[in-house]
């Protein structure tokens, strides 16, 4: 980290006056990208162009998008950091706390971290002698909290509970809050790749980030190698820092062909490490006369295309037929077509945001329900590979898999507060899709699912797992072709390896040694025992 990043070479200067040219050089040495006044670098429409870095570090001014690129094919990008200045968090220790009603505390900022526009958006609680997540706690958010004040003339903040929760917090425990920007409507993520073909991301490294720290969307064939989101450097007087981006490190959604992900090391963040998803949708209504269905969406810019595949499930929780889209146009639904659907997820998330959805002509209706599932099958990251990376240190999984036909090979997992490795459309997130034909093995698990119990969680350590919207475990058919083998679990909890709704499963030589712990009951809504290295339901071989 820099203290005075407006001192530095200005970047963008460097950048525009190589526009054109097949090979794009960041000389080694430190530049500011000043995002404050002029939004993240975009790079479009770029074909068989290579953008070298020479170890350069780049110092952003706004906790915001440092770079997009956008409709590029055929493109590498390699060699430099990014960082952020302000960062985009800032972290402290737990001076006061209510020992009486359990309802409040107080967070002292370290030396050398932001004090200025702070949030209660993600807090986390360290333990103060290893500097990691602390174990059997949650991280928390702003519902958590009646209100966040800091203190006049201090470098203290106030956090107010809703509620007596429990966290296992204590005084001398050390807390990350996040930071943002001054601007409005700041765009989220470091690096973003959109609508991009056969890109090469390689050894870049990220220090931060609002949100995700690469970020892929509608791409296809993304290659990630020797990457890395780590905790970054820090000037003399300020103590270590604790967290890396706010939340995941790698995120690909919506690829036609998924992204290849190696040799990284993607640690510290906020949230998951390594995802590879779709997105899931809930019918609201039919027209069986035009062969029309209506769904249900949170978000704009919808990725449905003439000609994709899409994918019907059950509301029970199975995968029924495959239809092709015809035609797609927006349209608004209903009050009532809301309230049905929120009625069938009562766990659903962000409901109220629920307010916009898509018709669909199709090329053939099969028998279908208000509640069942669409997800587009052309669009969940297929084929992806996740192979030889180190992951970990953060607060939920390692790698979350909504896809299919993949492979996640030789991964180093430590230290995930969920589950290492988990295989789950997550329903409650509307996440797609499914996953048939993948490949699981010779991974390496430790110290994982130490967060404080949550039954209704996902449980195992290496889990292929689903509960529908009625919180049920359905018959198997949600997932196919599942083959696990090779996999080794160290001083976690059991179930080690956790298997439902599964047909064509298949897992051998895993194992997961004992471990005295204190107890997890992550799952017991849905019927999990604690006993044994493995805990399987409805599957068929």
């Amino acid at each position: 980290m820099v203290s005075k990043a407006q001192e530095l070479p200005d970047l963008k200067t460097l950048l525009d006056a190589q526009q054109g040219n097949p090979v794009i050089e960041i000389p080694a040495g430190k530049y500011r990208l000043n995002n404050m006044t002029n939004g993240a670098y975009q790079f479009t429409n770029l074909n068989n162009v290579e953008i070298r870095g020479n170890g350069a570090s780049i110092i952003c001014n706004s906790q915001e998008l440092a770079f997009r690129f956008f409709n590029c094919t055929n493109i590498k990008i390699s060699g430099f950091s990014i960082d952020y200045d302000p960062l985009c968090f800032t972290q402290g220790v737990i001076v006061a706390k209510d020992n009486v009603s359990n309802l409040w505390f107080e967070v002292e900022i370290d030396p050398g971290y932001p004090v200025d526009n702070v949030k209660n958006h993600r807090v986390q609680f360290y333990d103060a002698a290893t500097r990691q997540l602390k174990r059997n706690s949650i991280t928390t958010g702003e519902g958590h909290y009646t209100s966040f004040q800091r203190i006049p003339n201090t470098r203290r903040f106030k956090l107010t509970k809703n509620a007596a929760w429990v966290a296992n917090e204590k005084v001398g425990d050390l807390v990350v809050l996040d930071v943002v920007s001054t601007k409005a409507n700041a765009a989220a993520h470091a690096f973003q790749l959109e609508k991009c073909t056969n890109a090469t991301v390689e050894d870049v490294t990220i220090y931060g980030s609002n949100s995700f720290s690469f970020f892929e969307r509608d791409c296809s064939g993304t290659h990630y190698n020797r990457c890395k989101v780590d905790r970054g450097p820090v000037t003399p007087g300020m103590p270590a820092r604790l967290r890396s981006s706010n939340a995941d490190g790698i995120h690909s959604s919506l690829a036609s062909i998924g992204p290849l992900v190696e040799n990284c090391d993607i640690k510290h963040n906020g949230d998951d490490c390594i995802i590879v998803c779709g997105r899931s949708f809930p019918v609201c209504r039919i027209d069986s006369a035009t062969k029309s269905i209506y769904l249900l969406a949170r978000e704009a810019n919808l990725v449905f295309y003439v000609g994709d595949t899409l994918q019907h499930v059950l509301y029970a929780g199975t995968k029924s037929g495959k239809v092709k889209v015809q035609a797609v146009e927006p349209y608004t639904p209903t009050t009532a077509e809301r309230e049905a659907i929120v009625a069938l997820y009562p766990d659903l998330l962000f409901k109220p945001n629920y307010t916009r959805g898509v018709r669909i002509t199709l090329d053939a209706l099969p028998a279908m329900g208000i509640g069942d599932i669409i997800y587009n099958e052309s669009h969940t990251g297929k084929g992806f590979v996740i192979r030889n990376n180190k992951v970990g240190y953060n607060r939920s999984r390692g790698i979350l898999i909504k896809s299919s036909n993949g492979v996640v090979y030789n991964n180093e997992i430590t230290g995930t507060a969920m589950n290492g490795i988990l295989v789950a459309p997550e329903i409650h997130w509307m996440g797609g899709g499914f996953a048939d034909h993948v490949e699981i093995s010779y991974n390496r698990f430790f110290e994982c699912m130490f967060e404080k119990t949550n039954q209704g969680m996902p449980p195992g350590v290496l889990s292929v797992f689903y509960a529908n919207g009625a919180a049920q475990v359905p018959a198997a058919g949600a997932f196919g072709q599942i083959n696990v083998h090779h996999n080794t679990i160290h001083k976690s909890p059991y179930p080690g390896f956790v298997f439902t709704s599964v047909t064509g499963l298949q897992h051998s030589a895993n194992a997961a040694e004992p471990y005295p712990c204190t107890s997890r009951e992550h799952g017991k809504k849905f019927g999990v025992t604690f006993n044994a290295t493995v805990w399987e339901k409805n599957n068929t071989p």
